[in-house]
């Protein structure tokens, strides 16, 4: 009887480690594959500012459209300048 239980215990264990492990595969591959289009949306960006008058390209700068602004956001930062604790007084 008890051989049963821990078998049952074990067996969730495991299926609830694979989809853990699956989870955290699937939230990896997203944030990197947001991370290489926002690359790319701002490369693209970039290029087509580098065609426009200085006088555009500024206006522009100013007032970027959305897709740009959630690329700017989408792309991943460093972990460790995250939280800056500071402690002066």
């Amino acid at each position: 009887m008890i051989s049963n239980v821990i078998a049952v215990v074990v067996s969730i264990a495991v299926v609830l480690s694979l989809f853990g492990a699956l989870y955290a595969w699937f939230e990896a591959s997203l944030c990197r594959f947001r991370g290489v289009v926002a690359k790319d949306v701002l490369a693209g960006w970039d290029a087509q500012l580098a065609q426009l008058p200085p006088d555009d390209r500024e206006e522009l700068r100013m007032h970027p459209p959305v897709a740009v602004l959630e690329a700017i956001v989408d792309l991943p930062s460093p972990r460790s300048m995250r939280f800056q604790l500071s402690y002066t007084q």
